[in-house]
């Protein structure tokens, strides 16, 4: 149209350049489509189903035949669907070879919210979570860089620091660069004693390294000391300990003190917003007098604007309120009228679970979620994946991989997915005839990006507020 309207239309020759995947990492591609949540789970647009599918094709042709999918969610099942209709169109016979990407998982972002709302301690989550990873770069500011400029680089494998430090719990992490720092001295310290030629080599073959290297260790280094003013404050351990107890279920009612006294302190609107929606999906919606007053609170604190944002909240299902049935409220209110306030608070919680028990406690139960160990969880040696929150919880999506993986099948899901209240699916790839050996599984997540990126604080809610 605007080729139309300058009249140059005939004098140019326009082509379509498909960009569907970024490659990130060696092992990370995504579609970096921050839109894609709002538009599909709270406006209910589909827009990008078709995209996905036609990324999905893109991958099998280089890296399939995929030989197997399994998927969770309406909106998996609506891409697998148009997946296949693209795969019978293009009629093309696969050579038989062995496939680089043997299974495929896709699961909808609303069967597991619950991730993305607890905090992570390992590494690139507190990267992400304080300076925002975007496009598998992030920029340091100056109190990271100690100049007057800020500095972009990329967060991938050729950066060997942060290849190495990037899984792992914040608290090795000290460690590690502290005797990477040693490691890099006693590389430079062998320059003395060299004649000329050993010299030349090198400052041919191993300077330039040994420099960037020692530039990335620098910037590595002050990001964590940034980090550590910012997250070894009493508001970010009171903040794991709430999440804690929410996840297992104690004192729900001490939680809720401590939520309200983080929204009434302004410590901070997105993680008074993600502990407002881990408190309503672990409890499976809040209490009519918690979710008034905890939003009367929000709003005084923050703004009446975010109206909206709580009528977003619950029109995506994660922050929801609770509707008991009358006989119980009723009861409740004539209970309340003989005991006391602190009391009542207690007689409310009991009620409300009484009316609606919650899918998230029989999930965790049933998959196992929270990890039950004698003594200290071992953040050094891990067992489970539970050790990117702290050990406090397995994600519900890794689990479930787990156990697809371990069976070949949904055999054994069947209560979860009755719970999660959710279409699961498996197909086979339609033009793969001999059972091919499974090399790498690959996870779609419908949500902000193509691969499983736990998106947190400001990514997660910028759909929304």
């Amino acid at each position: 149209m605007i080729l139309e309207e300058e009249g140059v239309f005939g004098d140019v020759t326009s082509d379509e350049w498909p960009f569907y995947l970024l490659p990130l990492d060696d092992d990370i591609i995504s579609m970096e489509l921050p839109e894609f949540y709002r538009d599909y789970f709270l406006e209910g647009e589909q827009r990008w189903i078709g995209t996905v599918a036609r990324s999905l094709n893109l991958l099998n042709t280089i890296f399939g035949p995929m030989s197997k999918v399994y998927g969770i969610g309406r909106c998996a099942k609506m891409t697998y669907e148009m997946w296949k209709e693209l795969l019978e169109d293009e009629e093309v016979v696969q050579k038989e070879r062995k496939p680089d990407l043997g299974l495929v998982f896709m699961i909808d972002r609303d069967v597991d919210y619950i991730t993305p709302m607890c905090s992570q301690v390992v590494y690139e989550g507190l990267v992400d979570d304080i300076f925002r990873i975007k496009c598998g770069s992030v920029e340091f500011g100056p109190e990271v860089t100690s100049s007057d400029r800020s500095v972009k680089i990329l967060l991938n494998s050729q950066d060997k620091v942060f290849g190495e430090i990037r899984n792992e719990h914040f608290s090795n992490v000290f460690s590690f660069l502290s005797q990477k720092a040693r490691n890099l001295q006693s590389q430079y310290d062998k320059r003395r004693g060299m004649d000329i030629k050993q010299m030349k080599t090198f400052v041919s073959q191993e300077l330039k390294g040994l420099k960037q290297e020692h530039r990335m260790l620098s910037l590595h280094i002050g990001a964590c000391e940034s980090i550590m003013k910012k997250k070894t404050k009493q508001d970010f351990q009171e903040l794991l300990k709430t999440e804690h107890s929410l996840l297992e279920g104690f004192d729900i009612r001490e939680c809720i003190n401590l939520i309200e006294e983080h929204i009434n302190r302004q410590v901070s609107p997105i993680e008074s917003l993600r502990l407002l929606c881990l408190l309503s999906l672990t409890e499976n919606g809040l209490i009519a007098k918690d979710y008034r007053s905890l939003k009367t609170q929000y709003l005084q604190s923050y703004g009446s604007e975010h109206l909206l944002t709580f009528s977003n909240l619950k029109r995506a299902g994660l922050l929801t309120e609770q509707t008991p049935t009358e006989a119980l409220t009723a009861v409740e209110s004539r209970v309340g009228k003989l005991v006391t306030d602190k009391a009542v608070g207690k007689l409310t919680d009991a009620f409300s679970s009484l009316a609606k028990k919650s899918h998230f406690r029989g999930i965790s139960k049933k998959l196992g979620l929270i990890p039950r160990v004698d003594g200290d969880y071992d953040l050094k040696t891990p067992r489970d994946m539970a050790y990117v929150f702290s050990g406090a919880y397995i994600p519900l999506s890794c689990k479930i991989m787990e156990h697809v993986l371990v069976r070949k099948s949904w055999a054994g899901l069947e209560e979860v997915m009755r719970l999660l209240n959710n279409i699961e699916f498996s197909g086979k790839y339609l033009f793969c005839a001999v059972k091919f050996h499974v090399c790498k599984s690959f996870l779609i997540y419908f949500t902000f990006s193509f691969i499983y990126r736990t998106a947190h604080g400001e990514e997660f809610f910028s759909g929304l507020i």
